[in-house]
């Protein structure tokens, strides 16, 4: 069937096997490790502020948040600033954790550029596709 939606969505999956099977190693899955990454990247983020930047519904992102916090991976603060606002950052065992699914993501990615002819035509692809779709 010539969908993009549908076609999207099975490659999504597809890519997300392929890359927990990579992270298994680590111990976490593809959603967590894009969290942390989040996190790593932006530590001191609300709620709301990591469910815009990795696009993701509010309920889904509670849960990963709560799992990462029970894994002691994860946790939150009241912020100085605004005492109604918590947030998130890695804790030192979450920053271990990312370190050492760092080497798992990049396998993951040379497994998906080595059988791309031109790997940079496709992330211009999606990115294209991206803001079509904004």
């Amino acid at each position: 069937m010539r969908c993009y939606c549908a076609t999207v969505r099975r490659l999504s999956r597809r890519l997300t096997k392929m890359y927990e099977q990579e992270l298994s190693a680590a111990g976490m899955n593809a959603a967590q490790y894009e969290l942390m990454s989040h996190l790593k990247a932006r530590p001191g983020s609300s709620q709301g502020s990591l469910a815009v930047s990795v696009d993701i519904d509010q309920t889904t992102l509670s849960r990963n948040l709560k799992l990462l916090m029970e894994q002691g991976r994860v946790v939150s603060d009241v912020s100085k600033a605004d005492a109604r606002r918590v947030e998130y950052r890695l804790s030192s065992q979450g920053v271990r954790d990312l370190k050492a699914a760092v080497p798992c993501w990049k396998r993951a990615m040379v497994r998906v550029e080595r059988e791309l002819p031109h790997p940079e035509s496709v992330w211009q692809s999606l990115e294209a596709l991206g803001e079509a779709v904004s």
